[in-house]
């Protein structure tokens, strides 16, 4: 048999097999009456602190809200941020020319009708961007590393949200 054969036969074994141990796509509506999107768009994302939480926020908002906020939320979620920076990759002269920018959150969603928490825990998102001669490159790329972190990271919880209003 050519690999070509074994393929299709393959793929069918592993649909059937996740078929069986109750695999569910996360943003699936076929089958059930759950809507995610819908549920999604009844968190309320609590302030978060500093400028790296507002990109969060906003990128947040964004993600889970797309039509707009309800005026009667029924879930909160509550955000929590540290930042680092690390420089990384030294040259002969011991200066360094990369840096790794890392935010860590730790969250917690809350059903607000009996206040019980759907889920907590913790998520992480790094990048890096190049320290160079000049000051003002350099601060623009730090910007634009914290950027793209607080949007990754934005998506991370926003995946942990649907994974804990699925699961209720």
């Amino acid at each position: 048999m050519t690999l070509r054969a074994v393929f299709p036969i393959l793929a069918l074994l592993a649909l059937t097999t996740l078929s069986a141990c109750g695999f569910r796509p996360l943003y699936a509506t076929a089958g059930d009456d759950y809507n995610t999107a819908a549920n999604m768009a009844q968190v309320k994302v609590a302030v978060i602190n500093d400028r790296v939480g507002q990109l969060t926020r906003n990128a947040l908002i964004e993600t889970l809200t797309p039509r707009g906020q309800s005026a009667t939320p029924l879930y909160d979620l509550k955000v929590t941020l540290s930042e680092s920076t690390s420089e990384q990759g030294f040259t002969k002269e011991n200066e360094a020319t990369i840096a790794d920018y890392l935010i860590n959150a730790k969250y917690e969603l809350v059903r607000r009708a009996d206040t019980k928490v759907l889920r907590k825990g913790s998520v992480r998102a790094r990048t890096s961007y190049n320290i160079v001669d000049s000051e003002f490159a350099t601060i623009e790329a730090e910007d634009a590393a914290r950027g793209d972190a607080a949007r990754n990271l934005a998506q991370q919880l926003a995946n942990q949200v649907a994974i804990g209003l699925r699961s209720q």
